[in-house]
């Protein structure tokens, strides 16, 4: 059974781990993705060993902050992703919504990229999708409902256009050459709903000749 002091002491950690989290997350949105723990603890004036009393390694400290990250991105995402209706409106926005957040904490974005590339670190890879799963879950309920694809099909569906999308983007972020946002944003809308459409027109009935 567990006591009071048992319990204030979990609060306690997990308060403290919320402030090391939210010290890392200003740390590498200022110096970029390859911040140290050493820059880290000094945000709080703290030593690194006060940092790694809350975390079990340096591992669980890039999880909590890649947990953070990908949390933040969604919260920003929400409000955005509203497909009641008009399809190619609703994807700009998402889109657009994605890239201004994605933009304004880019070196946040490539941390949680370059620990997606970890094969040894299932943990980190698994927040980055949560972002993905959302959105697929609410692209999901439109697919289904306007009959884009059954229900058996709606999931891997919405995955493969959230995942078309985002693989686009990053590869935008990280060479976008002579390629401007607005441009971009035009071509991804095109693809989705292009994409969608292709899937509402294979499912509808062929006509009685």
């Amino acid at each position: 059974m567990t006591d009071g002091r048992t319990t204030r002491w979990a609060g306690h950690r997990e308060q403290r781990r919320r402030a090391f989290v939210e010290a890392a997350l200003a740390v590498i949105a200022r110096e970029g993705p390859t911040a140290t723990v050493d820059q880290i603890s000094a945000e709080l004036a703290v030593t690194r060993q006060a940092l790694y009393r809350q975390f079990d390694d340096r591992a669980d400290l890039d999880r909590a902050i890649a947990q953070a990250a990908a949390d933040q991105l969604v919260t920003a995402l929400l409000p955005h992703l509203d497909l009641t209706g008009d399809v190619a409106a609703s994807v700009r926005s998402a889109l657009d919504a994605y890239l201004d957040h994605v933009q304004t904490h880019l070196h946040l974005y490539r941390f949680v990229r370059s620990h997606e590339a970890d094969p040894g670190d299932s943990a980190v890879r698994r927040v980055k999708d949560t972002v993905g799963s959302r959105v697929a879950a609410l692209a999901r309920d439109y697919l289904v409902t306007t009959g884009a694809a059954p229900v058996e099909l709606a999931d891997s569906f919405a995955t493969g256009v959230v995942g078309m999308a985002d693989a686009v983007i990053g590869r935008w972020l990280d060479e976008p050459g002579a390629l401007a946002r607005a441009d971009l944003v035009d071509h991804l809308v095109l693809m989705v709903t292009g994409t969608v459409s292709a899937a509402l027109a294979a499912r509808s009935p062929s006509p009685i000749v």
